[in-house]
């Protein structure tokens, strides 16, 4: 009688295990998943901004090509002169020492003006000597400004503000991003667990949780800043 007992036990704890492996193995791969969508979301994006801006390019080149060819120069030059004043990118996303992070800027720089929000982008270092991989930085930064785009949505015209800052101290690579949206502080105790979202829908609750995790992975630290007067400030820092 005792051998069997010691049998289902055995028995017991070994499904248990199989079991508990198993549950592992599934919240891995889940996580995953919402880790390809995140990016495939964001490549698309990409690739939008990409044909936007080719189907622009080829129109005012075609414009400027009938200006020269009809022998009206001052009227090319004014044309490209207009053209360069209402780029909307901003300059320093392109002097930035890794090229991901400026197709995601202007990538969102886009997707801002779709949804007529201002985007201001304050860039005061190349990020030389950061060792963060870019997938790692493309997954924080894409994750806190989509959020902050989400924050002010549905505001009146006049605070649909977002801004990003990026500079360097003698210790530290930060990112932060700004938006007068505000976070109560019950919630941002809560906002970078895994599950918790204030919204429902489809993959809520992961972005600012893969944030966390890859902020974590790399040495990094976040902070969350928030006030009705201020609106909130998220911080990343990476070490030199």
């Amino acid at each position: 009688m005792a051998l069997i007992i010691s049998i289902l036990v055995i028995i017991t704890i070994t499904s248990l295990i199989f079991l508990a492996r198993n549950i592992f193995l599934v919240a891995k791969q889940r996580k995953m998943l919402d880790i390809q969508d995140f990016y495939i979301e964001h490549l698309n994006e990409m690739v939008r901004v990409i044909r936007s801006q080719r189907h622009d390019f080829i129109n005012h080149m075609q414009v400027v090509y009938a200006l020269m060819k009809t022998k009206k120069p001052e009227r090319a030059e004014q044309y490209i002169e207009e053209l360069c004043q209402n780029v909307r990118f901003n300059d320093g996303v392109l002097y930035v020492n890794m090229p991901e992070l400026s197709a995601l800027l202007i990538a969102k720089e886009e997707l801002a003006a779709d949804k007529e929000i201002s985007f201001k982008i304050k860039i005061d270092s190349d990020l030389v000597g950061l060792n963060v991989k870019p997938l790692d930085l493309i997954t924080v930064l894409g994750n806190l400004l989509d959020n902050s785009f989400e924050a002010v949505e549905e505001l009146p015209q006049e605070k649909k503000n977002v801004a990003i800052k990026i500079f360097q101290t003698s210790k530290h690579f930060v990112f932060q991003t700004a938006n007068p949206g505000y976070i109560p502080k019950h919630l941002r105790e809560k906002i970078f667990e895994m599950g918790f979202s204030t919204k429902s829908g489809k993959n809520r609750g992961v972005g600012l949780a893969s944030v966390a995790s890859v902020v974590e992975k790399n040495s990094g630290r976040i902070t969350v800043s928030s006030s009705e007067d201020s609106g909130t400030k998220f911080t990343v820092m990476f070490p030199v």
